[in-house]
């Protein structure tokens, strides 16, 4: 459970960032360089998407979205920062 919390903050942290970066992996990479924040599962994260998670990652905007993600795009984020 601490782990899916975890995950979840750290998944509006990096879609609440830049909305001018042209893919998911740039997003993730844009914010989380910004906010000084570990970017190294951004890549993962862009590999493992298909377009409909990509889609809706990057429209992640409040704690609710994150709640309502999809059990594909959490288990990604787990899988793609398996410390947080």
């Amino acid at each position: 459970m601490i782990k899916q919390i975890a995950a979840a903050g750290l998944v509006f942290s990096l879609f609440s960032g830049p909305a001018l970066a042209e893919d998911l992996e740039s997003y993730c990479v844009a914010y989380t360089t910004e906010a000084g924040g570990d970017s190294s599962g951004c890549s993962c994260l862009a590999e493992s998407a298909d377009a409909d998670m990509t889609a809706e990652l990057m429209t992640v905007a409040s704690e609710a979205d994150i709640e309502g993600l999809s059990d594909a795009s959490k288990e990604a984020l787990d899988a793609c920062w398996p410390d947080a």
